[in-house]
């Protein structure tokens, strides 16, 4: 028996309800944008979305209608191999997306649908469009084309045009609570042991994307090898720390330091609270720079801006914080 692809997303009951009934309206729109924090399931929202749109024989659940999750169409949507479906996001080694990659998307959805009624496009993420890109989409986002659905994805909702999201329905993806997360990192991860699970849970702060790669027992290790490297900043040299910066900059390590560095910034927060200072900095000290050090490693990630060189800012402002003079 079939199972109705909404059904395996967990976390997000109240934007489910409303996706779900705006297909049994018959009015799904022609422009969504869904933004909230990296890795909580707008991606997996918006293929689901698309199935749904897409099924042969959609489903009733409570709140509306679901994809079945069997049909052809829904096999070759969660294949990525549906003609009427196109996801559009950043091209390897470019840190924006261009107007050609737009220009391409928007003759896409003009055309009529192969095997559906609908075409569909998912940009992700769309804030790394160019100027140019941007204002190509608003184009289309001005005058869609009739049976044409457009999902935006991102992190940033303000860094898009104000008049791209004007035009869209918007839906806000909040961290997913402790109690789905564990369900859902127990069937994605069930290879990895309850303790496992745990320690990459408390790590992800919400993110079930990020707790699925720290899950991994040698992601686990390096967390404290880099929360030593953190504490002992102030007793190393530069060549010491940009050394640091060289080995946490590999491939391997660097997809995962925004996550380390957001749990290593939180516990020092915690003491900072409990204790009035930590490390001769107030509470206050430590938010801002949380607030600034963790966004600048998640942005270079996003961004694919050069591991090392981040790293090394960040560790040099982390040193000076601690009174080194670098």
């Amino acid at each position: 028996m079939s199972t109705p692809v909404f059904s395996s997303i967990l976390g997000h009951d109240p934007i489910i309800a409303r996706l779900q009934n705006a297909l049994a309206q018959g009015r799904p729109g022609h422009a969504w944008l869904f933004h909230g924090p990296e890795g909580i399931g707008k991606r997996t929202t918006a293929l689901a979305w698309v199935q749904s749109l897409f099924c042969r024989q959609p489903v009733t659940v409570a709140d509306g209608l679901s994809g079945c999750g069997g049909c052809v169409a829904c096999s070759k949507c969660a294949q990525g191999s549906h003609p009427d479906l196109q996801r559009l996001e950043l091209l390897e080694s470019k840190s924006r997306i261009s107007v050609d990659q737009v220009r391409e998307l928007t003759r896409f959805i003009a055309f009529t649908p192969l095997e559906s009624a609908w075409k569909a496009a998912i940009v992700d993420d769309a804030a790394l469009m160019n100027d140019a890109a941007a204002n190509a989409l608003l184009k289309t986002l001005e005058e869609p084309p009739s049976g044409s659905l457009l999902i935006l994805i991102t992190q940033r909702p303000g860094a898009l045009l104000p008049t791209i999201r004007s035009r869209c329905q918007q839906e806000r993806f909040q961290p997913i609570d402790a109690a789905s997360m564990a369900r859902l990192l127990e069937r994605l991860m069930p290879e990895r042991s309850a303790v496992e699970r745990g320690a990459a849970l408390q790590l992800a702060s919400g993110s079930i994307g990020a707790a699925v790669r720290l899950c991994d027992p040698a992601i686990l290790e390096h967390r404290n090898r880099f929360f030593r490297d953190l504490d002992t900043l102030h007793e190393r040299s530069l060549a010491e720390l940009v050394e640091s910066a060289r080995v946490w900059g590999e491939a391997e390590r660097s997809s995962v330091v925004p996550e380390l560095l957001e749990t290593w910034f939180g516990a020092r927060i915690r003491d900072s609270v409990h204790q009035g200072r930590c490390r001769n900095l107030e509470p206050e000290q430590w938010l801002e720079s949380a607030t600034q050090l963790v966004r600048l490693a998640r942005e270079a990630r996003i961004f694919n801006l050069n591991a090392r060189l981040t790293l090394e800012t960040i560790f040099i402002r982390l040193a000076r914080m601690f009174g080194v003079a670098f």
